[in-house]
């Protein structure tokens, strides 16, 4: 038998693979930003290249200034215009205009020129710059001694003429300041992540109406602690909302707002993920649930106190396909272990046994509770008979790895 290249594929499946070989190099794992290791199938052979460079050059990762100047001297005009996916590393240093002139902000980095030779630009994520100091800063610090550096998120990467995005995620560290929306217009922002110290500009108020997924993950400052969800982003039409605490001293999301989510939200929302979250009343959970009739993605990491007073596994949207509980005890906490049994008495029954099943499961208890009369056992036998991915055990870090 002859063996099958992977040339001799028809060419519709070769340009699908490439589409898949980009989506998986795209994707963050803890916060690291990818690398543009994607090119090199194009120097494989010149029927590779000629293939796939429309798909793997839409792309392209900066990450740090040795990078974005290689690009500016090297890269065609025709390179930079065809990018439509961008992750760079943010130095966010700008030389502030000096008063009583007339001069610009001119940042540190030179990031802002890539950026600007993207005109087809639509997908931004924005990472941390971790590796050193620009090359040219001692060139820039004589050219601009009589001004001061100041911290400018934004203003670095879009001094003039910021483009419509509409994907706009940033993976920064929880000190990080980030002044959201100083510069980009969040008209067209269709998917927005945020993490590190959100800070708003005064009366910002400019509607989000493309707005549909919103991810929190390691947010600090008190923004969201001030304002309800419909505050932050007014306007939008949100059908999935991920939070994830991500720092011991983050925001945490309250009964207020889950209900402010649910209030304007509710009948749209398909996804809900909630992870760290010590804030939250099961009362409060029974109730949102009920008004989310559209919900077919729900995820909690619940730390307990002294309240697991409702069970909220009683009042899952009927569309839901994909569960996923992990209920903890905070570490000074008296066990609830009665109520917690009530918990897993209700996911056997209104979970595992629904009378269509779900799509998958991902439950956390403490091992006694799954031990008790062979309860691991009998929920593994139920889910193999019923077709139901099931998994017991901790997920909640892999969760929130995945935002």
């Amino acid at each position: 038998m002859t063996a099958l290249h992977f040339l001799d594929l028809p060419v519709e499946l070769r340009l699908d693979i490439y589409e898949h070989y980009l989506a998986e190099h795209q994707r963050v794992r803890k916060r690291i930003q990818p690398s543009n290791s994607h090119l090199r199938l194009l120097r494989t052979c010149k029927q590779i290249k000629e293939e796939a460079s429309p798909t793997l050059r839409r792309y392209l990762s900066l990450l740090h200034e040795l990078q974005i100047q290689a690009a500016l001297l090297h890269a065609p005009p025709s390179v930079f215009a065809h990018i439509q996916w961008a992750d760079v590393g943010n130095d966010g240093r700008v030389f502030h205009r000096a008063a009583g002139t007339d001069q610009e902000d001119a940042p540190l980095s030179s990031l802002h020129a890539a950026l600007a030779r993207m005109t087809a630009l639509s997908r931004l994520r924005v990472f941390e710059c971790r590796q050193g100091l620009p090359i040219n800063l001692q060139g820039t610090m004589s050219l601009h001694r009589s001004r001061r550096l100041e911290l400018r998120f934004e203003r670095a990467m879009f001094p003039q003429n910021p483009p419509g995005l509409s994907v706009y995620e940033i993976y920064v560290n929880s000190e990080k300041r980030v002044e959201l929306f100083d510069v980009l217009p969040p008209q067209n922002v269709v998917t927005l992540r945020l993490s590190g110290e959100i800070v708003a500009p005064p009366g910002d108020r400019r509607p989000m109406p493309a707005l549909r997924r919103v991810i929190l993950h390691g947010i600090t400052g008190n923004f969201f602690d001030r304002h309800t969800v419909e505050e932050c982003f007014p306007g939008a039409r949100l059908e999935s909302f991920e939070y994830a605490l991500g720092h011991r001293l983050g925001f945490e999301l309250r009964n207020q707002h889950l209900q402010s989510l649910v209030a304007v939200h509710g009948s749209r929302l398909r996804k809900l993920v909630l992870l760290g979250c010590s804030r939250l009343s099961s009362t409060t959970v029974t109730e949102c649930l009920k008004s989310l009739p559209a919900l077919e993605h729900f995820a909690l990491h619940m730390v307990t106190v002294d309240e697991l007073r409702s069970n909220f596994v009683l009042s899952l949207p009927p569309r839901l396909s994909v569960f996923k509980l992990q209920v903890i005890n905070a570490w000074y906490a008296i066990a609830l272990k009665e109520e917690e049994r009530g918990f897993c008495d209700a996911i056997e029954s209104a979970v595992l046994l629904r009378e269509t099943p779900f799509n998958r499961v991902c439950i956390c208890f403490r091992t006694q509770l799954m031990s008790e009369g062979g309860r691991r056992e009998r929920w593994a036998r139920i889910a193999h008979d019923r077709h139901v991915w099931l998994e017991i055990g901790p997920w909640e870090d892999r969760a929130a790895d995945e935002l």
